[in-house]
């Protein structure tokens, strides 16, 4: 009897274990929710060389961008273990409805593995005709969600950019870029491996001044 019931309580402790071990993506301690509003929740995730995430759960549409040159390694629940090179500037799109997604990530390399997961919470519902139109910019990709570009240094100019939707930038290598504000006379300069969030409706041109060569993912929701 002594033995069945310290089996069975061994069960349990396991069981709320896995149930502790998978959590939504937003919870899992690697990713880092900085920016929350009606329409997106950034995720800023940094994993060290040789940490794991735990299991978490992908479920709602989302973007990515991978801000680090890294050797990975992702477990899909209940199968084998996935080796990865995960360059610099990959940007890709998954709406995760109706396939969830259940896995942890491995970082194998000796730098810390960085990206962005931008979750899409919210259509931005808007009837201007601009909501369907590209910009003047290489697209990457384009689906019912968003819009993803890619920006060098030879795409910035002082050409202004309004009536759009929300937007973030991503730079992933370069000197700074400036973000210009034009109704509020507002200049931000914006880093490599920073991101940085556009207001829907926001009028507004980017300039860079430097001479390293800029390579910038553009997010816009539809």
């Amino acid at each position: 009897m002594k033995n069945l019931i310290t089996s069975f309580l061994s069960s349990i402790i396991f069981c709320v274990s896995a149930i502790k071990a998978q959590v939504p993506v937003s919870e899992e301690p690697r990713h880092h929710p900085v920016l929350q509003n009606k329409y997106i929740r950034l995720l800023d995730v940094w994993l060290p060389p040789g940490d794991t995430t735990q299991y978490h759960i992908h479920a709602t549409p989302s973007l990515f961008v991978i801000l680090s040159q890294t050797v990975t390694a992702w477990q899909t629940k209940n199968e084998e273990w996935v080796t990865d090179y995960s360059p610099k500037g990959k940007a890709w799109y998954r709406s995760f409805t109706p396939d969830i997604l259940i896995h942890r990530v491995c970082n194998l390399d000796t730098a810390p593995f960085h990206v962005n997961d931008i979750e899409m919470l919210d259509a931005y519902n808007t009837t201007g005709v601009s909501r369907n139109k590209r910009l003047p910019f290489p697209i990457l990709f384009e689906n019912e969600k968003a819009f993803a570009y890619q920006l060098t240094t030879k795409n910035f100019n002082r050409k202004i950019i309004k009536d759009r939707g929300p937007m973030v930038v991503e730079l992933v290598t370069g000197d700074d870029i400036f973000f210009n504000d034009v109704l509020k006379n507002n200049i931000t300069a914006i880093k490599a491996g920073n991101y940085f969030y556009i207001e829907p409706g926001t009028s507004f041109y980017f300039t860079a001044t430097g001479t390293t060569e800029i390579n910038m993912v553009l997010f816009e929701i539809k």
